[in-house]
């Protein structure tokens, strides 16, 4: 199992926090950063490598990291230009096995991330259930527990939660992705989220489960305010 972690863009709207210091690299806790919580997590799932694709001030990260053993970037030069899926794509060519996918600014307990490392089918995709506005990533599930949709044009009140933006991937859907990835960015079009190739999959019929982490807490950290609950909600660092 490989962690892949989403860790190239700037975070302008997080303001002066991030003029020159990618978001990733807030401080978090007394145990480090944003990143640093995620590569703990991981780390705790005992993960055989974590790959963090990178492109905002990537210098930062890459020093940040070397501390940590089994843990390698993967430069995204295009991260201006594309959106997380041109990320992932990159990401791709370094992967051959199942996978977690996470952005660096996603913080969720582990307890979620426990049950997702256990969980079976192609793509996993957690999801809070929650009433919805414009900013969500948001979800459909059917009473299999199966994706039917996902995307954030949906209207709120047609959607049953937010996904959550960490995801398994098994290796056998990585040519799917990769190929899907390549057909969408063929349209010169960079601006994709990674939910869109979800979509393609689930459009094939292939096995997309979703659950519900209930009364687990995670946090987006896009806006000041995300980050100063973040840092009430996991100031105590992973154990």
């Amino acid at each position: 199992m490989i962690g892949v972690i989403m860790a190239a863009g700037k975070g302008s709207r997080l303001g002066n926090h991030t003029t020159d210091l990618p978001k990733s690299l807030l401080k978090l806790n007394d145990s480090g950063t944003l990143l640093d919580y995620n590569i703990a997590i991981l780390q705790k799932l005992n993960v055989d490598s974590i790959e963090i694709v990178t492109g905002f001030n990537t210098q930062k990260v890459e020093d940040h990291v070397r501390k940590y053993s089994k843990v390698n970037c993967v430069y995204n030069p295009f991260w201006s230009t594309c959106n997380v899926l041109g990320s992932l794509y990159i990401a791709l060519q370094k992967i051959n096995d199942d996978f977690l996918f996470l952005h660096a600014d996603t913080l969720v307990e582990y307890s979620v991330w426990e049950k997702l490392m256990h969980a079976s089918g192609d793509i996993v995709m957690p999801y809070k259930k929650k009433e919805c506005g414009e900013e969500e990533m948001k979800v459909v599930i059917d009473a299999a527990g199966r994706l039917v949709e996902i995307n954030k044009t949906m209207e709120g009140t047609a959607a049953d939660g937010e996904f959550l933006g960490i995801a398994k991937f098994s290796s056998s859907i990585i040519p799917f992705i990769t190929k899907a990835s390549k057909e969408l960015f063929m349209t010169n079009n960079l601006d994709f989220y990674m939910e869109a190739v979800v979509q393609i999959a689930i459009n094939k019929q292939l096995d997309v489960r979703a659950y519900d982490i209930q009364d687990a807490d995670f946090i987006e950290v896009d806006f000041e305010a995300d980050y100063l609950l973040a840092k009430q909600m996991f100031k105590v660092p992973v154990i």
